[in-house]
């Protein structure tokens, strides 16, 4: 019984370390392994050069009727569900699970103004905090692309045996909501925080006319 208290308590003091340190970051960004501009430019350039000379190659991905073009790692796959693809005219998801990588985005049936992104964003995260007690909320920003914004907000699972991190995002599109994510372990954040940015920053998007 002692050995699981001090487990418990053990763990109690890793989160509160983890918090004290996400609270800092959240107004720092020395943390990042690179900055957003910087893997902008290595999606322009196709291929993004760490730090540690490792190379992310980049592979251009027409989505929705080739409505949306995006750019993400080529270690990225799509995933099969019970042997079949995902929708593509309303979903997209890639993975790489030997990296524990999640990226989707879905095309919701819900009207959706640009005025009302916030608000929409609001109501996912009180959803999502009600299902998932696990959720921490980390951050929240906004995103300016093409004159359309995309509101993100961070957040922390602390789950066993990996805790995991998020960044969801949603924005209105051709008068649609339009929600994705891309999730990562934690440990993995100072990489796959801005390349998620990036990816988002660096996506074209077509509106109907």
């Amino acid at each position: 019984m002692t050995e699981y208290w001090d487990e418990f308590f053990l763990k109690l003091h890793h989160q509160q370390i983890l918090k004290e340190q996400l609270d800092v970051a959240e107004n720092d960004d020395d943390w990042m392994l690179v900055s957003i501009e910087e893997a902008m430019k290595g999606i322009t350039e196709g291929s993004l050069v760490l730090p540690d000379k490792q190379e992310i190659p980049f592979q251009t991905h027409h989505l929705f009727d080739h409505q949306l073009t995006m750019f993400l790692p080529d270690s990225l796959i799509p995933e099969l569900r019970a042997g079949r693809s995902t929708d593509p005219s309303k979903s997209f998801v890639v993975q790489d699970k030997r990296g524990g990588i999640l990226f989707g985005l879905h095309q919701s049936g819900q009207q959706l103004a640009p005025e009302q992104v916030e608000l929409y964003q609001q109501q996912i995260i009180e959803k999502t905090s009600r299902v998932q007690p696990a959720m921490k909320l980390v951050d929240q920003k906004k995103l300016h692309v093409q004159d359309a914004d995309i509101g993100c907000y961070e957040s922390l699972y602390l789950v066993s045996p990996s805790p995991y991190y998020q960044i969801a995002f949603v924005r209105s599109w051709q008068g649609r909501a339009l929600i994705g994510s891309c999730q990562f372990k934690l440990e993995d954040a100072p990489l796959w925080v801005p390349l998620t940015y990036a990816m988002l920053c660096s996506a074209t998007w077509s509106e109907l006319s």
